[in-house]
């Protein structure tokens, strides 16, 4: 399978079968507490003949320890929030080999698409991939069972319709229903009348069922005008009785006028979110600010445009909170943060954290941050540029000469054919004072 340059595109359906078929074997080391530990493609032999693949065991844990996986090692295992191999791990490992089987493109190649927005194939296979490699291990795959169950649907329906639900062609014309052999009744003569009949039944118990309806509500409305009069008539006895009775000190009493309650103390407002930059205000984070970016739809579903102002500046993807965008052919990839027309904001440093070593979301070599007025007007944009290195995250700090007031705040790709992957944009400011109106002049 490291060889797919020089290897024909298969169907959706084979490939769904492929991995189906790997996955079943594994299940059976996964039930014994055994587990594979190193899928490549390198161990991944397809069959000239179309047959079933080979994943060769060179590695069984825990007998020995997982070999280095390279892109096809999960999030968790490469930053180590799991210590110990889980079911899990090979799913991922299987579920990018789907992928990749699916496209021909690792998922930063695609542009972290959905693999029916490649090919065509059904939502059930989209669901199937994007759970498969999802980061999140409490939303991926935790037994090949049902990743095997998920298979078998994509699988009865790969292309988005049901092959079993069209009929089969017919080889000769269909004969009308009325053009009956000789000799044989024709029970069209006696279906017809009875047809009418119905039609005319059915017609009348509706007409039936109007008049008891309207029957029933003016009965009701009649008994509801009487049950008004007795009252109002109740009523006005009992005025006419205390207007004319003598003042005694339970009326005087009840001439007492209850205490008023007292008024609800004001509300507070909310107070902004501190940041950790001493004396500032992140307003990426306060309620109100609306995130998009470019090309989120038909996206693996882990990277949303929300992850990258959640407050979380870690780029390792166990965590999931990495911001995605894909690649659109003629456009260039953007994340967007609206603070709101009303509520600009002051900004004097953003912050902008990227992930830096994982290689199948990429790195942002090179991109622009660029602040906008109402009007979408340039206040302020730098362009920066970032090298791979060891970390998992890298830090790209801009410190503005002078503030700016601010609508939006733009991260925008220097490269058409770059993705953008985020895990965390923030800007700093002091707490806006509210405007107050200025004193009236004092009169003369």
């Amino acid at each position: 399978m490291a060889d797919m340059e020089t290897l024909p595109q298969i169907s959706p359906q084979a490939a769904l079968n492929l991995v189906r078929n790997m996955a079943e074997g594994l299940l059976t080391l996964h039930r014994k507490n055994i587990f594979h530990g190193g899928i490549t493609p390198k161990l991944i032999c397809l069959r000239e003949d179309g047959g079933d693949a080979l994943l060769l065991p060179i590695n069984i844990y825990p007998a020995q320890p997982p070999v280095d996986m390279g892109d096809f090692a999960s999030p968790e295992w490469v930053t180590g929030a799991e210590t110990t191999f889980t079911p899990g791990m090979d799913i991922y490992a299987l579920g990018l080999a789907l992928y990749i089987l699916l496209t021909r493109k690792t998922p930063m190649e695609a542009g972290f698409a959905m693999p029916s927005s490649l090919i065509k194939c059904s939502d059930a296979v989209d669901s199937a991939v994007s759970r498969a490699i999802n980061p999140d291990t409490r939303e991926r795959y935790r037994d090949l069972g049902d990743f095997i169950t998920d298979l078998d649907k994509a699988i009865a329906n790969p292309s988005g319709r049901n092959a079993a639900s069209i009929p089969p062609p017919s080889s000769s014309p269909a004969i009308p229903a009325l053009n009956m052999q000789k000799g044989q009744s024709n029970i069209y003569y006696y279906l017809i009348p009875a047809l009418i009949v119905g039609i005319v039944l059915t017609y009348t118990c509706i007409l039936y069922k109007k008049d008891v309806v309207r029957m029933r509500n003016d009965y009701n409305e009649q008994v509801q005008k009487e049950n008004n009069a007795k009252a109002e008539a109740a009523r006005q006895a009992n005025r006419d009785a205390r207007r004319h009775a003598p003042a005694t000190a339970q009326n005087t009493a009840a001439a007492i006028p209850s205490p008023v309650p007292a008024a609800r103390p004001a509300q507070t407002p909310a107070v902004p979110k501190v940041s950790a930059e001493p004396g500032k205000i992140n307003w990426s984070l306060q309620p109100g600010v609306k995130v998009r970016q470019s090309s989120n739809r038909n996206m693996l579903g882990a990277y949303g445009p929300k992850k990258a102002v959640d407050g979380n500046t870690s780029s390792r993807i166990s965590d999931v909170s990495i911001s995605a965008t894909g690649v659109v052919e003629g456009k260039t990839a953007w994340f967007g943060i609206d603070f709101g027309r009303e509520t600009n904001r002051t900004i004097e440093k953003v912050v902008i954290y990227t992930p830096a070593n994982l290689t199948l979301l990429g790195t942002m070599e090179k991109f622009k941050v660029i602040l906008y007025g109402n009007d979408k007007n340039v206040l302020a944009e730098k362009t920066f540029s970032t090298t791979p290195s060891e970390k998992s995250t890298n830090v790209t700090s801009w410190k503005l000469d002078a503030p700016v007031k601010a609508r939006a705040l733009r991260v925008e790709s220097a490269n058409p054919s770059q993705p953008l992957a985020l895990t965390e944009v923030e800007a700093y400011g002091p707490e806006d004072a509210e405007d107050t109106p200025a004193p009236a002049p004092a009169e003369k």
